[in-house]
């Protein structure tokens, strides 16, 4: 069955009845310098095939011209052959938050929805379409749906969410339709912007990359918020507006380098129930502009500290509904608190200190190699770490964990673990810059987030941030096509190439017979013979030229005869 990817170039099909009316206008009627007046009979047969209907008698380029017009159209129209056997065809769509950023005033959903409404156009009458979403869930919108109208819908009433897409998920449910089928093939086509399809499997890829900024975490307690931002383009100036209750109460001027985060501290009216943060200035991804949290306000609670870190209780001091005690080793266990830190490396933060899912060497090592280059940080994506980067970070020497969910690595050490009720530093803070860096009350924050989760009776209805993954919409991964049942197997065999082909061979063609004509028409006249117009008579040429032509046209009759 012939079908057209792109039928909306029918119009080209005009293109070789205007090869057609281009002859039909043509002047045929040539001056020629003949011999003699005999030759005035081939002028008058010249004369007739002036009339419109014999113009195109015995002309070799007009049917070349014509097919080459003719094959450029239906190229352009994008032909495909294929068998008209029916299968089945599952499309999984990217709904997370980076499938939003905009080029052009596009959406990459909406490039992936008319991309996906383009394959539609080529599949075979009767194929069965499963349509999945891909979010944090992976939900089946449409199964094994024959009307192709009824596929459309469903795929423009996609909507993207904020959170990251589980499509490994997706493609392993369209992994288990494809081996339930037996008689016909499955293909399987995801449409996303950054996602690598494992082989089986087709990629298409919309959209470019772009530069962003947004808000990528925010919490909010009694009397102040606090947000963090994240610039993934170059150098900028951010301002923010922070809202209590849906009224402005505070702005601020942030200016953030290339690839860099920063934090912003704003203050609340008392009362406040929900704190909204927005970035004013436009850019490619306006949804992470703009974030939500609950104002939360939780009972007091007791964090009993040993040991004399100002940079540790300061940071603990930022939460006005904390309480921090000091005391020392001996009396930890005597102590009673909601959570208890203690140690120098490794530093713990536990709610039971009488045990610990940790253990460590004896001794210190150093933290830099033989050349004394410390090594970089590696940042897990974890609860602990989040909106925490650690970038330029070093240290001087270490005590590497084990045990528990590793958080902070350096090399294959690891450096920042934790549990469900338990964390700690295989470090001295004060044998590194971490103190001094924006990421050091973040990540103590976080970890009070873990260990002492927050309660709040009521809680408003939030938006929250949008994951700093999602953010990122610098880079744009290449469509890829799957080893078998891919996307060009959906559309059957492509004639495109081979119409193209033809075309240029056409061409070739039609340009030598094309100088043949030319080089015909430049023939020298006869020596000795000038132009005779076709309405001039013998007896109008000068008597000298009259007589030479007399004498030719007896001569040749006596040969004749």
């Amino acid at each position: 069955m012939l079908t057209f990817a792109a039928p909306h170039f029918a119009w080209a099909l005009a293109l070789p009845a205007g090869i057609v009316v281009l002859y039909l206008l043509r002047r045929k009627y040539t001056p020629k310098q003949v011999p003699s007046t005999f030759l005035w009979q081939t002028a008058l047969r010249d004369h007739a095939a002036n009339r419109p209907l014999q113009r195109l008698r015995k002309n070799l380029l007009l049917p070349v011209q014509f097919l080459a017009m003719l094959l450029l159209a239906l190229a352009l129209m994008q032909p495909n052959l294929s068998s008209g056997a029916a299968g089945r065809t599952v499309l999984i769509f990217d709904l997370s938050g980076s499938m939003q950023t905009e080029t052009a005033g596009k959406t990459r959903l909406r490039e992936a929805k008319d991309r996906a409404e383009e394959m539609l156009n080529t599949l075979a009458p009767g194929e069965e379409i499963t349509v999945l979403s891909a979010g944090s869930e992976v939900r089946q919108i449409l199964s094994a749906a024959t009307d192709k109208e009824d596929v459309r819908r469903a795929v423009r009433g996609l909507v993207c969410g904020r959170e990251g897409a589980d499509l490994d998920r997706a493609v392993s449910l369209a992994e288990a339709i494809r081996r339930e089928e037996t008689d016909r093939g499955t293909r399987i086509v995801v449409f996303s912007d950054t996602y690598t399809p494992p082989a089986g499997v087709s990629a298409v890829n919309v959209g470019r990359g772009e530069e962003n900024r947004g808000v990528c975490v925010l919490s909010a307690e009694e009397g102040s918020a606090y947000a963090r931002l994240c610039n993934f383009g170059g150098d900028c100036a951010l301002t923010v507006l922070c809202l209590a209750d849906g009224e402005l109460c505070e702005a601020k001027e942030v200016s953030l380098p290339a690839g860099e985060t920063a934090g912003v501290s704003f203050t609340l009216p008392e009362g406040a129930m929900k704190a909204e943060v927005q970035i004013r200035e436009q850019d490619a991804l306006p949804a992470d502009n703009r974030a939500e949290a609950p104002v939360l306000r939780g009972a007091v609670r007791t964090v009993a500290l040993t040991g004399d870190n100002l940079f540790l209780e300061s940071a603990l001091q930022v939460r006005p509904d904390l309480r921090v005690i000091r005391t020392d080793e001996e009396s930890l266990l005597q102590t009673r608190a909601d959570l208890y830190i203690y140690g120098t490396s490794p530093l713990i933060f536990s709610r039971d200190p009488s045990q610990t899912a940790f253990t460590w060497p004896e001794e210190d090592r150093p933290a830099a190699s033989a050349d004394q280059t410390a090594p970089s940080l590696i940042v897990e994506q974890t609860p602990v770490t989040e909106g925490v980067t650690l970038r330029s970070v070093t240290l001087r020497s270490c005590r590497p964990l084990s045990g528990g969910k590793a958080a902070v690595r350096a090399g294959s050490d690891v450096l920042l673990a934790y549990t469900d009720g338990e964390a700690a530093f295989g470090f001295r803070l004060q044998d590194s810059n971490l103190p001094l860096k924006y990421d050091f009350p973040v990540l103590i924050q976080n970890l009070l987030n873990l260990l002492l989760p927050e309660t709040a009776e009521e809680v408003p209805e939030t938006v929250p941030p949008m994951e700093a993954a999602e953010s990122d919409v610098r880079a744009v991964a290449q469509s890829a096509e799957a080893e078998a049942g891919n996307l060009g197997a959906a559309r059957g065999q492509d004639l495109t190439p081979l119409l193209m082909g033809v075309f240029l061979l056409l061409l070739m063609i039609e340009f030598i017979l094309a100088r043949e004509v030319w080089a015909r028409n430049r023939r020298l006249p006869v020596a000795g013979v000038s132009s005779i117009p076709r309405s001039t008579e013998t007896s109008e040429l000068p008597s000298g030229q009259s007589r030479r032509l007399r004498l030719r046209i007896n001569k040749r009759k006596e040969e004749r005869e």
